[in-house]
């Protein structure tokens, strides 16, 4: 059945498609961070009819022509409407007492209150009133990264992409955030300032809870279990409650290892201990049972896919030269994360599981699996796009084209990436209402040496155009999404070049495939509008029948009908992530913790007592004792690069340790 939303028939019908080519650029994340939403709550903000305004039509091809493209000028936003018994001034509030706070409000006011202050757009109305902003769980008091307000803004979801000229700048939005670190939680929510912690839990104690916890299993269960922790977060004195520390690193569990499994139902963690700080995980309840082909080769590389991702945790695997884990320089040699234990319970565990390294902490398992190669080979992808549409997806893209069996939309300046892009959005051949969502981005210049392909505007062919790559985002087999980068000849990517496209959450800006995707896309599609048919329709002299009646069929007629089918879509994801046990309107752990986990965040002593299952007060007595890289956490304040700590983890674990019941092998 056609997906066409239009009732008009066509009149002429083409003989044969032209070959769609890839181009000779590299693809931008236009899914990624361009149309995902960060907040699953609330109502998507309205948007306008027409993205052109009352701008002239453009005429592509014309030189003497002074029209513009639509998207290259925009309407300007609504002017806020004022409401007095709101704006009076409270001697209390950082919006009117503090410069920062007059800033961050300012900033506020004139990108965002012409939809939200007075209008009610997408549910919220009080984009001025920082009380409300709290209230509502828009703004957490300390913690930017926990408020949907900021992350919305650095993701580029907000403003919407539709908006294409009144926009942040990045160091706008850090202001913000700046802003929201520097309030005190105290004062504005003395609830969310309390910090519950949890026991303790040394490695003995936890390894003895695993190996007492398979002993009970069926035989047949024990060589497919294995254990996910969020010890070092609690022994860290991680808080428990909601948007704190612990609930973060379960939810990030939940949502990452779901992520990167090709099972059709979605697996749930099983905690083992009252903290629910360990949890038994089955694997054949993610697929991992199977040999892993990390490179797509023909050529097994594990047994299975925690073998596969024991190896990521380690660093042991590469993408040309992109390590599966950027921690790879100091891990690999090291071990570091993946620890195999010797003792008594460490043995018992180790000869019922059947594998050397039965337990991960969540942290380093989300850190490899989200990235490069080990990512697409746990969802299942083929090395390149095209296999995978038709090998795995199910899906014939040239043909869906022929036959006008797909939904497209194209529009210009995506508010993360500046070049023109088209959707394209398929039925998967695997399951009923699964989709398949791919977008095609116009290089335009990356300032790289790539130039602009034989046609530079979807405007000018909007059927038959070139394009240098694309990116996916799909259903995999429970549900959740699945992400898909490519190049110009198709084969998959581990990072997007920023010269197209940034990720303002990652300090380098680049787009990591999996782990920038989860953010962006935590409830699905974000609201676009279609600036292609309006055009086609307004300039119908400037095409043949042929590639008009095309345009008729494969662009939507209705926005409102379009935005229903990415809403469905996106329900899919939204409820397959519900199942997993995380609430909706929660906002992204993976890309949280992913981030936390990286070479440029630096490690406190806190942390790393943690990760090194002792108290703060054990490793400062004992920091003579470990490498001399590592005393500066000894000091009050004092803190170490990842890097560092990363290269001194297992012997540091090995020292801390000697006298333990069961003790980390193969130490130095």
């Amino acid at each position: 059945m056609k997906q066409t939303l239009s009732s008009e028939t066509a009149r002429v019908r083409r003989g044969q498609l032209r070959a769609v080519v890839l181009g000779v650029g590299v693809s931008a994340m236009a899914l990624a961070c361009s149309f995902g939403e960060i907040d699953n709550g609330g109502t998507d903000i309205d948007p306008p009819t027409t993205n052109t305004g009352d701008q002239a039509a453009p005429q592509p091809g014309d030189e003497g022509s002074t029209a513009v493209k639509p998207g290259d000028k925009a309407t300007d936003p609504k002017p806020a409407v004022k409401d007095d018994a709101k704006t009076a001034v409270d001697p209390n509030d950082p919006f009117s007492t503090t410069d920062l706070g007059k800033e961050v409000k300012q900033i506020l006011e004139v990108n965002c209150a012409g939809c939200h202050q007075g209008t009610k757009s997408g549910d919220m109305d009080y984009i001025l009133q920082l009380s409300d902003l709290i209230k509502n769980d828009k703004v957490v008091p300390g913690k930017k990264e926990d408020s949907q307000l900021f992350v919305r803004m650095q993701q580029g979801s907000m403003p919407p992409a539709f908006q294409r000229t009144q926009r942040p700048t990045f160091g706008q939005i850090d202001q913000v955030g700046q802003f929201i670190d520097e309030l005190d939680p105290a004062i504005y929510d003395p609830d969310a300032a309390k910090c519950e912690t949890v026991p303790f839990i040394s490695s003995d104690d936890q390894i003895a809870l695993m190996a007492n916890d398979i002993s009970r299993l069926d035989s047949r269960d024990q060589p497919f279990t294995r254990y996910l922790t969020i010890t070092y977060s609690s022994n860290a004195g991680g808080c428990e409650g909601p948007r704190k520390d612990l609930e973060r690193q379960r939810f990030a569990m939940f949502k990452g290892i779901n992520s990167v499994s090709t099972n059709t139902t979605v697996g749930i963690p099983q905690p083992i201990d009252q903290a629910q700080t360990i949890y038994r995980i089955d694997i054949r309840d993610y697929n991992w049972n199977r040999a892993i082909d990390i490179e797509d080769d023909g050529v097994d590389d594990f047994a299975d896919g925690w073998d596969a991702i024991v190896a990521g945790v380690q660093g042991q695997l590469v993408q040309g030269n992109l390590a599966v884990n950027p921690n790879s320089a100091a891990l690999v040699g090291a071990n570091a994360y993946a620890v195999e234990y010797t003792g008594d319970q460490a043995d018992d565990l180790i000869a019922d599981s059947g594998t050397a390294i039965p337990f991960l902490p969540v942290n380093a398992f989300i850190q490899a699996s989200e990235f490069a190669d080990l990512y697409y080979a746990l969802i299942g992808a083929k090395a390149n796009i095209f296999d995978f549409e038709k090998e795995v997806l199910l899906i014939d893209t040239v043909q869906e084209k022929e036959d006008d069996n797909l939904l497209r939309a194209g529009f210009s300046n995506s508010g993360v990436s500046k070049q023109e892009r088209v959707l394209n959005r398929f039925d998967q051949g695997t399951a009923g209402g699964y989709s398949y969502w791919l977008s095609f981005d116009f290089d335009g210049g990356s300032g790289k040496g790539v130039e602009n392909l034989a046609n530079d505007s979807i405007y000018q062919n909007p059927i038959d155009f070139l394009f240098t790559g694309g990116e996916a985002i799909f259903n995999l087999p429970n549900g959740f999404q699945g992400y898909y980068v490519a190049n110009a000849a198709g084969a998959r990517l581990a990072e997007a070049p920023v010269g197209i496209v940034i990720d303002p959450a990652q300090n380098n800006g680049t787009v990591t495939n999996g782990a920038s995707c989860h953010s962006c896309h935590n409830a699905g599609m974000i609201t676009f509008t279609d600036t292609v048919r309006p055009f086609v329709e307004e300039n119908k002299q400037l095409f043949d029948n042929e590639t008009y009646e095309h345009v008729i069929n494969q662009y939507p007629k209705d926005p409102n009908e379009f935005q229903r089918v990415m809403d469905s879509d996106s329900a899919v994801h939204v409820n397959a992530v519900i199942k997993s046990g995380i609430p909706k309107g929660t906002p992204d752990a993976v890309s949280r913790v992913y981030l936390d986990f990286q070479f440029n965040v630096n490690v406190t002593a806190k942390l790393a007592a943690g990760e090194l299952n002792v108290t703060e007060q054990e490793l400062k007595d004992n920091i003579q004792s470990l490498s001399p890289e590592l005393v500066n956490l000894a000091d009050p304040g004092g803190y170490v690069s990842r890097e560092v700590f990363s290269a001194n983890f297992l012997d540091s674990l090995c020292q801390l340790h000697s006298v333990d019941e069961n003790q980390p092998a193969n130490c130095p």
